[in-house]
């Protein structure tokens, strides 16, 4: 319909697509844009980080959640940019006009403006978790034939920066594949915040699982072992 109220919703995470299924039996036109055509659960990424699980178990095509909902449109663009007074949303290869614009485009992790990240990636993405993924694994494996015990406990020391839900699962999975081997490292979770080294001590204890492992909120000494490539 010419006169069809026209919902554009920029982003295909939790908050765009509720947003979506919310609007089912609304009198209204619904385009999901999103650069990737999947949904992401990204509360088990830390799972794909230690190799419990593969990206796939975690994704799932957006057009296939929404297989069911007429009234919805899934398009797979990047948008650019944002003409609030010609309601129109710029995309790389195109625009798409609304009468409504939702933005759920999601969050970033921050360095506190420090460049970190090549050597401390965040834990948004499914290329985040296997570059991980990747770099444990791959400590790991190097430190069974390496033959100088420094370079052993320096493979083997592992930092989390955040002593929340993901920062304490992480640990977990870390000692039960291979807490034997890091007995030779350890593990420092870092916590900013009032209070929050004893929240994560509280949480840790309750796991039953072992570890070398040191929590802190004292930021002081991470650049000089970031500059170390210990992570």
């Amino acid at each position: 319909m010419a006169n069809e109220h026209k919902v554009v919703i920029i982003g295909g995470g939790f908050g765009g697509l509720h947003a979506t299924q919310c609007l089912k039996n609304a009198p209204v036109r619904v385009t999901l844009i999103d650069r990737r055509n999947f949904h992401l659960f990204q509360p088990l990424l830390y799972q794909v980080a230690t190799g419990w699980l593969s990206p796939a178990n975690i994704a799932s095509t957006l057009r296939a959640t929404l297989k069911r909902q007429t009234n919805a449109h899934v398009l797979l663009a990047e948008v650019v940019d944002i003409d609030v007074q010609r309601r129109c949303v710029s995309l790389r290869d195109g625009s798409v006009s609304y009468d409504t614009l939702i933005v759920a485009t999601g969050s970033r992790h921050h360095y506190f403006g420090k460049d970190w990240e090549k050597l401390a990636p965040g834990l948004k993405t499914v290329e985040d978790a296997t570059e991980i993924r990747s770099r444990i694994f791959a400590a790991f494996e190097t430190a069974e034939r390496e033959k100088d015990r420094r370079r052993v406990r320096a493979l083997l020391t592992f930092i989390i920066v955040g002593g929340g839900p993901t920062g304490v699962e992480i640990y977990v999975r870390l000692i039960e594949q291979a807490g034997a081997l890091l007995r030779a490292g350890g593990i420092l979770v870092l916590e900013l915040g009032y209070g929050a080294a004893d929240r994560v001590r509280a949480m840790i204890s309750a796991q039953s699982v072992w570890s070398n492992v040191t929590i802190t909120n004292d930021l002081a000494g991470i650049p000089r072992v970031l500059a170390a490539e210990r992570i």
